[in-house]
């Protein structure tokens, strides 16, 4: 009976750990040369060597850390084709999250948090200024009509694949880019909560052709925004 919480302890301690990491790698923290270790990251992070150690075998095996002659690995650096292949996938994983959404038929928890998504970013596009508030208010209102839908399809591979495409910046689940690297605009703002309420729209029709289709352009949008807006 006690093993198990301990268990459960250290499987989301190595997680957190994990995420902690990948993190530092996708946002350039590591030099292109810096070797790293399990007793440099336990210093850093402040954690235990075990849980460390467990991270960075999970993340060697992403493909997120290369492994070098001797004790160690270095971050692996990604090109832009890479980028742009990794937004291919997150599309299509995220139409069929809302196909089989649209299928399966909302419950009326999920449908309560699509509803207060949108409701919560036409509120700022009613309030029509773009400043860090909105930004910071799309991007959990964002998050939870993404995760919402991930999570309703009923199938944890999808969520699992879209896991390990966080090697790339912004490739995560409902992730938006961040306000350093793009010029947000209320027009962006607009065009996005647009396609949430079509997509919204076909999961409660029941449409999962079209549920797929939307779903899948806008996932693969924020690229397209960047050279459009």
């Amino acid at each position: 009976m006690d093993n198990a919480p301990s268990h459960s302890r250290q499987a989301n301690s190595e997680e957190a750990v994990a995420d902690a990491i990948r993190r530092m790698i996708v946002e350039s923290r590591f030099d292109e040369d810096e070797r790293i270790t399990e007793s440099n990251l336990s210093r850093k992070l402040g954690a235990s060597r075990t849980p460390v150690r467990m991270a960075l075998k999970l993340l060697h095996a992403e493909g997120m850390l290369v492994k070098l002659e001797g004790r160690g690995y270095r971050a692996r650096l990604f090109s832009e084709e890479a980028h742009v292949h990794a937004t291919e996938v997150r599309g299509v994983l995220e139409g069929l999250a809302a196909q089989r959404l649209a299928r399966n038929g909302l419950s009326s928890l999920n449908r309560e948090r699509l509803d207060k998504s949108v409701e919560a970013t036409g509120a700022i596009i009613t309030r029509s200024i773009i400043d860090n508030e909105a930004i910071e208010a799309f991007a959990v209102a964002n998050l939870i009509f993404h995760r919402t839908i991930m999570q309703g399809s009923d199938n944890p591979f999808i969520e699992d694949c879209l896991r390990r495409l966080k090697v790339m910046p912004e490739s995560g689940i409902g992730e938006v880019l961040a306000s350093s690297r793009v010029n947000w605009s209320l027009n962006r703002i607009i065009v996005s909560h647009s396609q949430h309420l079509i997509i919204k729209k076909a999961i409660e029709a029941g449409d999962g052709a079209r549920a797929f289709n939307m779903m899948r352009e806008h996932s693969s949008a924020p690229a397209e925004y960047h050279e459009l807006f």
